[in-house]
């Protein structure tokens, strides 16, 4: 089964199959495209697929509009926010594997 396949027998399942389109692609962050995002979420929120379709948006890369719940700014504080604790991760597991100074005792 390709990653298409795979995708597609989860997206069919999608609470917003139904839902118009626009409200997940609002042109602006303001306005109007607030309550769009607003009714867009409310949507994912009760979404049996809400956690695979952000994980797609999130390897997707910098894709438009509301996908698992998130906007694309949303998302990308997300991410930013995971390489952070990855990279504090990495650190403090270097620094537990360094060896210690001559002389420590």
């Amino acid at each position: 089964m390709t990653a298409l396949d795979n995708r597609a027998r989860w997206w069919s399942r999608a609470a917003c199959s139904t839902a118009d389109s626009e409200l997940f692609f609002p042109i602006s962050s303001a306005g109007l495209a607030i309550r769009q995002m607003t009714r867009a979420k409310a949507i994912c929120a009760r979404c049996e697929i809400q956690q695979e379709c952000l994980d797609y948006a999130l390897d997707a890369g910098p894709i438009q509009g509301v996908w698992g719940g998130m906007t694309e700014r949303e998302r990308r504080v997300l991410k930013q926010r995971g390489r952070r604790a990855r990279a504090r991760l990495a650190r403090e597991r270097s620094a537990d594997r360094a060896p210690a100074p001559q002389g420590a005792t």
